[in-house]
């Protein structure tokens, strides 16, 4: 019975893990509960640690030449990306939203709940297997979930 309890135990554990760093969710291992939009980091680019509005889009992600985002696009101008109902318009809403994820996530001042290059969440391998799918919604949904961590409430100025 005990080690009935111990694998059924273990398996909640693990499943738990699992939930706390799976896409979309944010539970119990988050760092934080802060975080600031795309249109603070916009117009707030003094800011900014560890990057600069000069920052490349591509020296941090892998973005498909298929998605239409300019080879030399930066940080700033994801941050003042539109939208649109295509597979551009997904890559430049997600773009936003992840540029502003990591702009947090860099922040010694921002209690962000998400993690650029390591769990939990790994914003990096996210946005970049999304981009990677081709797909508009996969895109659009990671995109969501960043939006909501990105409007947790900013600390600073």
């Amino acid at each position: 019975m005990f080690t009935s309890f111990r694998a059924t135990l273990t398996a909640v554990v693990f499943t738990a893990a699992v939930s706390a760093v799976s896409f979309g969710t944010a539970t119990a291992t988050n760092i934080g509960n802060q975080g600031c939009t795309p249109g603070y980091w916009k117009n707030h680019t003094q800011s900014w640690e560890e990057y600069s509005p000069q920052t490349l889009l591509k020296n941090n992600f892998t973005i498909p030449g298929t998605l239409g985002v300019p080879a030399n696009a930066t940080f700033l101008q994801a941050l003042q990306g539109g939208g649109g109902p295509d597979l551009h318009g997904a890559a430049t809403i997600l773009l936003r939203a992840a540029v502003a994820g990591y702009l947090n996530a860099a922040h010694e001042g921002v209690g962000y709940p998400y993690r650029r290059f390591t769990d939990p969440f790994n914003i990096k391998s996210q946005v970049n297997a999304a981009l990677a799918s081709g797909n508009r919604q996969t895109m659009l949904a990671l995109a969501g979930v960043l939006d909501a961590a990105n409007n947790l409430g900013c600390p600073l100025n």
